[in-house]
């Protein structure tokens, strides 16, 4: 038995040249038009997703944490957290409290936890799972300490003390258009694909089920129609890598039938509900 479950901690709202920017320009040029847009998205999911497999239960990232939202919790001194994320969470919405609502404990009932990557909203809530394994590329972990970490989007001042995640490389067996993999379960139906750009060592979740397969993005594209059009967000820093895992997920896409679900896509939950797959790429 494979299957994927959609829990969304919360909302986010971000500002348009964040969720796709003007490839033409240099990083910082992106990065600049970021802080000075006036416009806000729509209130946009901010999702984990709980998988769940024969061998037991792993998770897709921790979401955002109500503390987030308090003077204080992100460093003052970062322009971002204050100008270009405008975050909605309650207690009730954070992932530790929704899975206790399911009858699972964070800490004890979950084979893993995978981090796509330590930006704030998918890391803020490891408060819950200490104990757990937690699984994060070792190039993101490097890229997320210190103050380039937080100068990119993570918050490792907030990080809990004990946390020491298994920090792996993907070296795995190749898997359709991609070169390297890192498996999560015995039977090679669930396994970490890398997904740079966004973020370096950013990492993305496949599995497959008996009819379809489930691409968990993270941030790897903002939503669907973004990767079909080949665009990248504003805040990438590597826009040729971006485009490169684009190009790599649609490929894979060809090669079976593939449900695509970012992190903060409004339609997701629906094609998750409706198995409706990636066309047109």
């Amino acid at each position: 038995m494979v299957g994927v479950h959609a829990v969304r901690s919360g909302m986010i709202r971000i500002r348009p040249s964040l969720r796709a920017g003007d490839m033409s320009l240099p990083v910082w040029r992106r990065r600049l038009a970021i802080l000075l847009d006036g416009d806000w998205t729509q209130p946009l999911p901010i999702y984990a997703y709980l998988i769940e497999h024969d061998e037991g239960l792993l998770l897709l990232d921790t979401g955002e944490c109500a503390r987030s939202t308090r003077p204080g919790w992100f460093p003052s001194w970062n322009p971002f957290f204050r100008l270009v994320v405008d975050i909605r969470v309650e207690p009730q919405d954070e992932i530790g409290s929704q899975l206790r609502s399911r009858g699972i404990d964070p800490r004890e009932d979950l084979k893993h936890v995978v981090l796509s990557h330590l930006h704030h909203d998918h890391a803020d809530g490891l408060s819950d799972f200490q104990g757990a394994d937690i699984i994060v590329s070792d190039e993101n972990y490097r890229a997320s300490r210190g103050f380039r970490g937080a100068a990119l989007g993570a918050v490792p001042s907030r990080w809990p003390s004990w946390f020491s995640p298994h920090r792996v490389t993907l070296t795995g067996p190749p898997v359709s258009s991609f070169e390297a993999t890192f498996p999560l379960t015995a039977d090679g139906s669930v396994f970490a694909v890398p997904t740079p750009g966004h973020m370096p060592g950013h990492l993305s979740v496949v599995v497959r089920a008996e009819e379809v397969t489930y691409f968990l993005t993270g941030d790897a594209t903002y939503d669907e129609s973004l990767l079909k059009q080949r665009v990248v967000d504003g805040a990438a820093g590597n826009v040729g890598a971006s485009l490169d895992t684009l190009d790599r997920i649609a490929a894979f896409a060809r090669d079976e039938p593939t449900v695509l679900l970012p992190a903060h896509d409004p339609l997701a939950e629906q094609r998750l509900q409706d198995r409706i797959i990636l066309t047109d790429t």
